[in-house]
């Protein structure tokens, strides 16, 4: 997000009494090393859709809203197809236990740090690698090659990651809880796979 931008459009909100809607579903719940991505900028959003990292894979969905923009939501005027059963939310209870944990954020920014600078060191090395991306442990790589081609490669390699993005980016988006080993372990993977694909 463009920082800039993202507080010219909070101040175009409010001097036009316009509310301001996020949807964080995928930097959410702890992806990008803050509770939620917009922390990184100092914008709050009026409304705020959550949903599959806050329910830490069981079906959860919420949507969180400042007093000003609820006071427009009457009993019966906002539904979720995911949330507010009392199984649901115990388990998306546990989740935020876990993520607001002494330490559990921190180690989510330190390893994502770790590992985008990794992916840079690659990218100084491959060609192939025209940008990397992201904050905390949602980071992408930009290729020069069919995006979709290069995660399903990678995949059959044991390194899962996610090819169908817009703008040609193979998406890393590894579990919260990953350690450095396994951050070298992936590095491993995707420098032999890039050395082979360099070679071609």
């Amino acid at each position: 997000m463009n920082e800039v931008f993202m507080k010219e459009l909070r101040k175009l909100c409010d001097e036009n009494g316009i509310l301001l809607f996020f949807d964080c579903v995928q930097c959410g719940a702890g992806r990008t090393g803050k509770l939620f991505a917009y922390e990184h900028i100092g914008v709050e959003p009026d409304i705020c859709a959550l949903a599959k990292g806050i329910g830490g894979g069981f079906p959860l969905g919420a949507c969180l809203a400042t007093e000003n923009a609820a006071k427009y939501m009457a009993v019966g005027m906002h539904g979720s197809t995911f949330g507010g059963n009392p199984l649901a939310t115990s388990v998306g209870n546990a989740v935020l236990e876990e993520l607001l944990s002494p330490g559990f954020l921190k180690n989510v920014e330190i390893r994502g740090k770790y590992l985008k600078n990794k992916l840079e060191d690659l990218a100084s090395k491959f060609p192939i690698i025209e940008e990397v991306r992201g904050k905390g442990l949602m980071l992408g790589i930009k290729v020069k090659a069919d995006n979709q081609k290069c995660a399903e490669e990678l995949s059959h390699r044991g390194l899962l990651t996610v090819g169908v993005t817009s703008d040609n980016v193979v998406r890393i988006l590894p579990p919260l809880i990953i350690t450095e080993k396994e951050i070298d372990e992936g590095i491993e993977i995707l420098t032999q796979y890039l050395s082979e694909k360099s070679s071609d």
